[in-house]
């Protein structure tokens, strides 16, 4: 999740936004068809009712020390790691009550928000659950069962980055900006956590590093040494790291069995100016150094990149650069915040935005998913069904940022989206 630049965080979650939260965000950072999980036959997804193995197989903990089991979940219901044990909060009656709702075929309507929302686009973060438990089974499965098969945990919020839609919550280069206090030292509980998944190891398939940015992250170094080599290890990065000098990213190169979401969208001068403190020709390197260890050392994943005003006219520009790369992109929805969401301006950005998606149709050989997610976008962006026009809130935006947070990009938003600036 990201944290809006104007406003102060309330307990928010990290690359998944909740209903309760006033958040700034950009979806969510685990996809429906998570490019570093091998694609697996969905399960129960083709039924009715709908259903989720997460409660049962996931375990999400993020900075401030909110358990969870999925990085979607609402981080306020269950509890924290600062007041109550992993045990007490895994086998509490609202896990239970989450667990109830989801063996009856519904999602919990509270905790489960995110993915209710994400799927108006026909899918959500449970599917990336469900594919790394394929044989897992609801209807059988026990009230008080947990066996974390997919694991998530957040340290602490370590970036280098301090990008738009992002904030002092989510990154630390955000909060030395606005001066706020961040612990990102060792919490009391990183040991109970780390025991948990040692105990747990054998039910592991899956340790998905995320951050902040997870390359900086001290402790992923200390993990990778003790999780068996055979796991697998998946990251979300925004590719920004020195490789060369990072000790993570060492530890990674190491193994055989790691996925990599790589996290951006945009492309050179965008690129920079949307991921503020990003280096083009740094990502470029990096870039250069997975494909290699795809082609080599059984590596996969792809590019993770999220729709949103910022490309919305610019998606041939990064769909031609996958392809020069040998990479395939895995698209996600927007719902948080709105007015980050093309759905969500006046009618002459919507046209553009429609007019880029039809392009990219006309321009590329699309596969099954990409098909299936510019199609829906296409129909939402004609039936307009967004709800009320927020171009004001994105051009106050864009004045925050240029003028307050980023005064190096002064008017380069203009430059950059001259189509979208006209239209505002």
């Amino acid at each position: 999740m990201r944290t809006s630049v104007s406003q102060e965080p309330k307990k928010q979650n990290c690359n998944a936004n909740t209903r309760l939260n006033q958040a700034l965000t950009i979806g969510s950072a685990c996809g429906s068809q998570n490019l570093t999980s091998p694609a697996k036959s969905q399960l129960n997804n083709h039924m009715e009712k709908k259903y989720c193995a997460a409660p049962w197989r996931g375990l999400h903990i993020n900075f401030r020390g909110d358990v969870k089991t999925c990085c979607a979940g609402d981080p306020n219901m269950l509890g924290d790691l600062n007041n109550k044990s992993l045990h007490d909060i895994i086998q509490s009656d609202k896990m239970q009550e989450i667990r109830a709702s989801i063996k009856a075929g519904d999602l919990h309507p509270e905790y489960c928000y995110n993915c209710i929302q994400a799927e108006r686009n026909g899918s959500s973060e449970r599917d990336w659950h469900n594919n790394v438990n394929p044989e897992f089974d609801a209807s059988s499965a026990a009230l008080d069962e947990h066996r974390p098969t997919l694991v998530d945990v957040r340290w602490n919020i370590t970036c280098n980055l301090s990008c738009n839609y992002c904030g002092p919550y989510c990154s630390s280069k955000w909060a030395s900006m606005k001066k706020q206090f961040v612990d990102n030292g060792v919490k009391p509980y990183h040991r109970q956590v780390i025991d948990y998944m040692m105990t747990n190891k054998d039910d592991i398939r899956e340790v998905a590093l995320v951050g902040g940015e997870p390359l900086l992250l001290k402790e992923n170094a200390t993990l990778l040494a003790l999780l068996p080599k055979e796991k697998l290890v998946t990251i979300i990065t925004n590719m920004s790291v020195n490789f060369d000098k990072n000790e993570v990213a060492k530890q990674l190169f190491e193994r055989s069995n790691v996925g990599w979401s790589m996290s951006f969208e945009n492309v050179g001068p965008r690129f920079e100016y949307v991921r503020h403190g990003g280096n083009w020709e740094q990502l470029e390197k990096n870039l250069d150094w997975v494909t290699y260890l795809m082609k080599n050392r059984g590596h996969h994943g792809g590019i993770h990149a999220v729709y949103n005003v910022y490309n919305c006219t610019r998606l041939t520009e990064i769909m031609r650069f996958a392809r020069s790369k040998g990479v395939s992109i895995i698209w996600q929805t927007l719902y948080q915040p709105e007015y980050l969401d093309p759905l969500r301006h006046n009618s002459t950005i919507r046209e553009l935005a429609l007019h880029e998606i039809q392009k990219v149709q006309s321009q590329f050989n699309l596969n099954g998913q990409e098909n299936w997610f510019f199609n829906n976008i296409k129909q939402n962006l004609q039936d307009k069904i967004s709800g009320d026009n927020l171009t004001e809130e994105f051009v106050s935006h864009i004045n925050n940022i240029e003028t307050q947070y980023h005064p190096d990009q002064k008017n380069k938003f203009a430059e950059l989206w001259p189509e979208i600036a006209q239209a505002l």
